[in-house]
């Protein structure tokens, strides 16, 4: 099997979709529905990329995964790529951007996405990243 993907959303076919999608380019994808089974299977499966929704079990529930994940060295260099509708959901008129604080990812994507753009990013991330 090839690189490891954390696919985060609680959104079942939405991680239906895509995991088939990424399993069919060689990915192992890991799932987690919300931000306790994301921390719980990031630390233990160690992926070389997070795919994190934002609006989980709490509207902000994403961002605060992104930040705990962080905190551990571990997780420090793993691309964490945020998938979200929050700013179509939420009516948020600015880009949101990534940061190193308030939201420590480095990619920010708007839902929806089709599959194969999502696996590009993931490609994209894969080649940047330093695992």
């Amino acid at each position: 099997m090839g690189k490891k993907v954390l696919l985060v959303d609680d959104e079942v076919d939405f991680v239906e979709i895509n995991k088939v999608a990424l399993e069919s380019k060689g990915y192992k994808v890991v799932v987690a529905y919300d931000g306790k089974e994301a921390m719980e299977k990031a630390l233990k499966e160690k992926p070389d990329v997070i795919i994190l929704d934002v609006m989980m079990t709490r509207k902000t529930e994403g961002f605060d995964v992104a930040r705990e994940l962080r905190k551990h060295k571990e997780m420090q260099d793993t691309p964490i790529i945020m998938l979200t509708a929050i700013r179509e959901r939420m009516d948020i008129k600015w880009k949101i951007q990534p940061d190193e604080e308030w939201l420590p990812v480095t990619e920010f994507l708007e839902k929806p996405i089709p599959p194969e753009k999502l696996i590009e990013k993931v490609e994209e991330m894969l080649k940047k990243s330093k695992k």
